[in-house]
């Protein structure tokens, strides 16, 4: 494998005019890089990125943190970011925190070691970690917060208005005649489950359904699987038959939630309506087609990756951006029968 040496020795220049053509870091004339070059594609010679990222402090290199590769919402986000990062120059680099504040800290603490240009949080774990965790990281380098929130003005947040999505989807189901709504929650401390949570109850409250926001009889808990709102939904069968309509914080314990109910002897939308939340790929296609609410999940990563490039680059970025959700009626809702 050639090095440094034999492309100074092959051009007949010194090491150091081929290190600083490399590395762009001092003026070449224009032949003497065109003998380097050549000398270079003779050689074949693949110069060190690691070590021309220490010389001009920069990786083009992006680090992503994903709280669960496994979940089909994240992928779709990561690859919206990543295509806006290559178009730029940038490889990104992906670490899983198995939604674990320690290891997302971990991750973390890895990415600055490896001196990545820029970092990219898809749901942060802001329940976990304090809020002057992510404000010193982000003084640090530029840093991108994916689909939480918290009140800063100096930290780069995208996400969607789960919240809206939420009362909409609820809505939905109350103009079909459904006033009996179970709300199946992801995890009711977390971030997005919270503010679903409050979009339903809103939407029931403004109805005339509750008081004053009070939903816990509304809720079971789950943990965004389909094989945990399976086992919820056999376990908790008499309680779920108080109910014509089932609400879930994401498509895939709606997913569970369906087959559950047809494990039971029940028909999806003829005896139970069920709404998901997400609108990934698989619920258009599953059988019936999930009546969901859409984030958007691949712009969600575009405009992400956009702001991390613009970041990296001292360009202007606007702090706060909260994208819109958008209804996605498909087959799993029906009319409620009178």
């Amino acid at each position: 494998m050639s090095n440094i040496n034999d492309v100074a020795k092959e051009a007949g220049v010194s090491i150091t005019t081929v290190s600083r053509y490399l590395n762009d870091s001092y003026p070449v004339n224009v032949n003497t890089k065109k003998v380097i070059q050549d000398a270079i594609d003779k050689l074949n010679y693949k110069p060190n990125a690691i070590a021309r990222g220490l010389v001009n402090k920069k990786t083009n290199t992006v680090g992503i943190i994903v709280p669960y590769i496994t979940n089909m919402f994240f992928p779709e986000v990561i690859r919206g970011i990543s295509d806006q990062c290559n178009a730029k120059g940038y490889d990104i680099i992906l670490a899983n925190s198995k939604s674990d504040g320690f290891e997302e800290k971990k991750s973390v603490e890895n990415f600055l070691e490896r001196q990545v240009d820029g970092l990219v949080i898809i749901a942060p774990k802001i329940e976990k970690l304090p809020a002057i965790f992510y404000k010193k990281l982000s003084k640090t380098l530029p840093l991108v917060l994916v689909n939480k929130y918290f009140d800063d003005n100096d930290i780069t947040f995208i996400y969607n208005d789960e919240k809206d999505g939420a009362y909409k989807a609820t809505e939905y189901l109350l103009d079909l005649g459904h006033k009996n709504i179970l709300f199946i929650s992801g995890s009711q401390n977390s971030y997005s489950s919270v503010v679903k949570i409050d979009g339903f109850s809103q939407a029931l409250t403004d109805h005339g359904l509750i008081q004053e926001n009070n939903v816990s009889d509304n809720i079971l808990v789950s943990d965004y699987t389909s094989e945990n709102a399976y086992k919820l939904i056999k376990d908790n069968m008499d309680y779920v038959n108080k109910y014509s309509a089932i609400f879930c914080a994401n498509d895939l314990m709606a997913i569970g939630v369906i087959k559950a109910l047809r494990s039971e002897g029940h028909e999806v939308p003829k005896d139970f309506s069920v709404i998901g939340f997400d609108d990934i790929s698989i619920s258009s296609l599953y059988e019936p087609g999930i009546t969901t609410v859409s984030q958007n999940i691949n712009y969600l990563g575009k405009v992400s990756g956009d702001a991390i490039v613009k970041l990296i680059a001292k360009e202007e970025v606007i702090k706060n951006q909260l994208l819109n959700t958008q209804l996605i009626v498909r087959n799993s809702c029906s009319r409620l029968k009178e």
